[in-house]
């Protein structure tokens, strides 16, 4: 059954667009990933993180997606751990941390493992300066020859707001084009505020290695 995607009050739009948009990017270009013999994301370590909202799927941490941790396996420019959790703290009761991306910064994921089921990422974001910043995600990929490429998966606007709040349902798969059981890919999210924009806080970043696309 394909996921639901939540109905959230704020709205994303492609980068320096200035008006908002009310849904996720509707036109994906579906790109060319290496193929495995066979699915070979590992299984891992679940929890239902975004019940509060509706959303009772199971998710895994990114590595080090939480922060509590540090930043390790991280690649930060600009973007530090710093105090302050997500306002649920959907992982742990006790969380105190998550990573401040200053407006000219990016943040880049550890690698993780995608395929058709585990398709999605979902994460925790808040506006912390200027009046009209954007916090654009992307997706970093191998493609069949080698190449490194990124395609932008969503940006959130200035109505995302300064408060906590939990992002849509990214569907990783079917943007990369990961229609087959025997196709995966490994990929890093980038997460990098509009230059001069303002500055972004993030936490709790999960992929749904159950979910179906």
């Amino acid at each position: 059954m394909d996921k639901e995607v939540l109905d959230l009050p704020y709205v994303l739009r492609p980068r320096g667009l200035r008006t908002g948009l009310t849904a996720l990017l509707s036109a994906v270009a579906v790109f060319v990933v290496p193929a495995a013999a066979q699915a070979a994301c590992q299984s891992t370590p679940v929890t239902k993180p975004f019940k509060v909202f509706g959303d009772q799927n199971d998710y895994s941490l990114v590595p080090n997606g939480g922060f509590e941790l540090g930043a390790g396996g991280w690649s930060l420019a600009g973007a530090r751990v710093a105090s302050g959790n997500e306002s649920w703290s959907v992982r742990a009761a006790g969380d105190s941390k998550s990573l401040a991306i200053d407006a000219t910064g990016t943040a880049v994921s550890p690698a993780v493992c995608i395929d058709i089921n585990r398709p999605t990422v979902r994460f925790f974001a808040r506006r912390t300066s200027g009046s009209w910043g954007v916090l654009n995600l992307r997706v970093r990929f191998k493609d069949s020859s080698g190449h490194t490429n990124e395609t932008t998966v969503a940006a959130l606007d200035s109505n995302f707001g300064t408060a906590w709040a939990a992002s849509p349902v990214f569907n990783i798969a079917s943007m990369l084009g990961l229609w087959n059981p025997d196709q995966d890919a490994s990929v890093q999210f980038v997460f990098d505020p509009e230059n001069y924009g303002g500055s972004w806080a993030i936490d709790d970043v999960y992929v749904d290695p159950y979910g179906r696309g």
